[in-house]
């Protein structure tokens, strides 16, 4: 087993990566943080409001006594910003995504440790949906990202960490490549 596994340092490396990319892209996508809209007067009141794909948070008031609310987000914020459609779409490639990542870690995991998954059309299904859970992540940030920037939101922290968990996956999956040579 030592031997084998020896063998392998390019999919041990892609697989850490692999499943260091799926907590970040996991922890992005269900912290709340992906837009940031934030406003203040001169007076010392405060706005802001941030949303994620499944809870927001909005916070306002006075800078010293400010108020937040936060909560699972409901059919009517959605409407609420005129977004079904797209924030749906955002929704669902980004589970999609997620899915992918973890069958590609499941297949990985089988490759190295039974020895009837040692072959070759194991690792090909590795590679395929470690670059389609790459595909689909990069979609649904794409499109949550043109959205939320034309009605005036920035990019948060939870957006960062799902674009990181997708570039850990992007090198898991050239390591699986390079693998089959």
């Amino acid at each position: 087993m030592c031997t084998s596994l020896s063998k392998n340092k390019l999919l041990i490396a892609g697989c850490t990566c692999l499943a260091i990319g799926f907590i970040s892209a996991l922890s992005g996508i269900m912290t709340s943080v992906w837009a940031v809209k934030e406003y203040s007067d001169n007076q010392g009141f405060f706005k802001s409001v941030t949303f994620g794909l499944w809870h927001f948070r909005r916070c306002g008031g006075f800078r010293i006594n400010g108020e937040c609310n936060k909560g699972e987000l409901q059919q009517t914020d959605i409407q609420y910003f005129g977004a079904e459609g797209w924030f749906r779409l955002t929704q669902a490639v980004e589970c999609l995504g997620l899915i992918c990542m973890v069958i590609a870690l499941l297949i990985l995991l089988l490759y190295f440790f039974v020895s009837s998954c040692k072959q070759r059309k194991a690792l090909y299904a590795i590679i395929l949906f470690t670059f389609l859970s790459v595909l689909f992540i990069v979609i649904g940030i794409a499109v949550f990202g043109g959205k939320m920037e034309q009605m005036g939101y920035s990019v948060g922290w939870s957006m960062g960490l799902a674009i990181a968990g997708v570039v850990l996956a992007f090198l898991a999956g050239i390591m699986e490549v390079l693998e089959l040579r």
